[in-house]
């Protein structure tokens, strides 16, 4: 991966996490189904989360958003930040577009970058882009036109397009495949790592030079660590916003416990992490217990991961709730889930002392679910 690469990622994660307090002048929009219809206008940010989000209107602004779904058809001012499961343009940025999800689409005008994170993305043939694309998806298929360079990570790409200046697909030496379509032209230099397949076809071109590059073996773990933890942040977002979408008054009730009562939630966690496994063995050999040892040993697994989740999502929430000071409630659960995923994950992968705070979060989140439906049903 280049140090421009990874700069690029380093900006998006970060501008993800500070986005909500960069803003002054800001509309929040928090419900089921947000709508911006065509002929309004919102002067300033946008914040919205929501199940669907689409914007028909324009926003003088920054669109700010995590949902399942986030549509955006209008004109923005400034810049689409934006989390969810797909994200489709198909209007007018004047800014910079940073998303993470499962599935992007352009197929309009941006004025300056574009950097996605997330399984694929595709650049349509209406699409225009400014400045730099920074692709750290799986797939990437670019059918219009970018203005600068395109920084590419991932398994393929398909090129189709013409590319303003270089294009880089470098990184490690595994089986990697890129295709340049009869209409792909590249102005500047092709550079792609070693064990890459490079596939062009009849009519395209490239102005500059084609330069296969031999990755080091230390930047190839480095890379392999730094997706590896983009993926976890992406994974545990998608997980939470499932999670936080029926259970808003769940996850406040689980926050709250978790404010005043840190001790007594801790030791319901490091108990059930601990006696959950070893129950499950003695079940093993029991002919009967058998299949309630499995069934218990998935769901210990699920909760694992769920107990960090519940956990970032009372850190995100409570550094919102101290910069705003303002009330708890869960109109910023979505964002706060956002910010406490970035934080802890990266808290998480720290050497040495990163599987000590894993081990802490995943206890906290767990003591809290335990103890919330043991007060519920008591």
């Amino acid at each position: 991966m280049t140090n421009k690469l990874k700069a690029l990622i380093a900006t998006t994660a970060a501008i993800l996490l500070f986005a909500p307090f960069i803003a002054d002048a800001a509309e929040v929009k928090s419900q089921n189904n947000i709508y911006v219809p065509e002929g309004q206008t919102i002067d300033g940010n946008l914040y919205a989360a929501g199940n669907n989000i689409t914007i028909d209107g324009e926003i003088k602004g920054d669109l700010i958003a995590a949902a399942q779904t986030i549509t955006v058809n209008g004109r923005l001012d400034g810049d689409l930040i934006a989390v969810g499961q797909t994200i489709t343009v198909n209007g007018e940025v004047n800014g910079n577009i940073r998303i993470a999800a499962n599935s992007g689409s352009l197929n309009g005008a941006v004025a300056r970058n574009v950097n996605f994170i997330g399984n694929s993305i595709s650049i349509g043939k209406n699409a225009r882009v400014g400045w730099d694309l920074l692709s750290a998806a799986m797939n990437t298929d670019i059918m219009g036109v970018i203005g600068g360079n395109v920084y590419g990570e991932g398994d393929n790409i398909i090129l189709s397009g013409k590319i303003g200046k270089n294009f880089n697909f470098s990184g490690d030496n595994r089986s990697r495949n890129i295709t340049l379509a009869p209409q792909a032209a590249i102005n500047g230099n092709l550079t792609y790592g070693e064990g890459t397949t490079l596939n062009m076809q009849e009519g395209s071109s490239v102005a500059g030079e084609i330069n296969p590059v031999k990755a080091q073996p230390v930047k190839g773990k480095a890379m392999n660590k730094l997706w590896s933890i983009i993926y976890s942040i992406f994974a545990a977002i998608v997980i939470g916003l499932v999670i936080i979408k029926p259970g808003r008054k769940i996850a406040l009730g689980m926050n709250e416990l978790i404010k005043h009562q840190t001790g007594m939630v801790f030791v319901w966690g490091l108990l059930t992490f601990l006696v959950v496994p070893m129950g499950a063995i003695i079940l093993v050999f029991t002919i009967i217990g058998a299949p309630l040892a499995l069934i218990l040993i998935g769901l210990w697994l699920i909760m694992l991961w769920v107990g960090k989740i519940i956990t970032a999502i009372f850190v995100g929430q409570t550094l919102i709730t101290r910069f705003s000071r303002g009330e708890e409630t869960s109109k910023t659960l979505t964002i706060g889930l956002m910010l406490g995923v970035i934080i802890a994950w990266l808290l998480f992968a720290i050497p040495f002392i990163g599987w000590l705070i894993s081990l802490v979060a995943t206890c906290i989140g767990i003591g809290a679910f335990n103890l919330y439906l043991t007060n519920r049903n008591s």
